[in-house]
C-alpha cells in the first residue's frame, strides 16, 4: 500500500475538512500519488477521484433509548429535572384542554348545549375546573346544562 498521507493532507486544506473525511479513490491510486502540489489535487478533486465524504451526525440510538425509558416512567428523578414544579405540568394541561375543547365544540355543533353555554364553559375548562371530559360530562348533566341527551358522545 503506497503511503498518501500528503495528499490526503492537502485535500483536506482544499476541502476544508479533517482529513478522516477525504475519500480517495481506489482505482485512482497511482494518479493520486503522483499528485505532488495543490493544483494537482484540485484538479483530482475536479475529477471526482478525491472528495470529502459526508459528515457523520451523531447517532440517534442512545436518544431513543432514553426516550422509551421515560415513556416508562424511569429518569425522572430530581437531578433530571429543570423546570419547577409547575413549568413540568403544564404538558398535561395542554392534552387536557384540547380533549375538552373538542369535546364542547362537538356539543355545541350537535346542539346539545347552547352557544352561550359553550363560552361559558369553554371559560371554566380554561381555568382548569374539569379534571377530563368524564367530570365535564358529569358537570353538564348535574347542572342540567343540555338541551339534548348525552348519549352517543365520545
Amino acid at each position: 500500500m503506497t503511503d498518501l498521507k500528503s495528499q490526503r493532507r492537502m485535500a483536506a486544506d482544499i476541502l476544508n475538512v479533517g482529513e478522516s473525511r477525504v475519500w480517495l479513490d481506489p482505482d485512482a491510486i497511482g494518479e493520486i500519488e503522483l499528485a505532488v502540489t495543490k493544483e494537482d489535487i484540485r484538479k483530482l478533486i475536479k475529477e471526482r477521484k478525491v472528495w470529502k465524504k459526508p459528515p457523520n451526525p451523531p447517532s440517534r440510538h442512545r436518544a431513543r433509548d432514553r426516550i422509551k425509558k421515560k415513556r416508562k416512567g424511569r429518569k425522572k428523578g430530581y437531578g433530571s429535572r429543570k423546570g419547577s414544579k409547575k413549568a413540568r405540568g403544564g404538558e398535561t394541561w395542554v392534552t387536557r384542554i384540547r380533549s375538552l375543547r373538542k369535546l364542547l365544540k362537538k356539543m355545541r355543533d350537535r346542539e346539545i348545549i347552547s352557544p352561550k353555554t359553550y363560552q361559558k364553559l369553554r371559560g371554566q375548562a380554561k381555568a382548569s375546573r374539569f379534571r377530563g371530559k368524564r367530570d365535564l360530562k358529569r358537570f353538564i348533566k348535574d347542572q342540567e346544562l343540555n338541551e339534548k341527551p348525552l348519549e352517543g358522545l365520545e
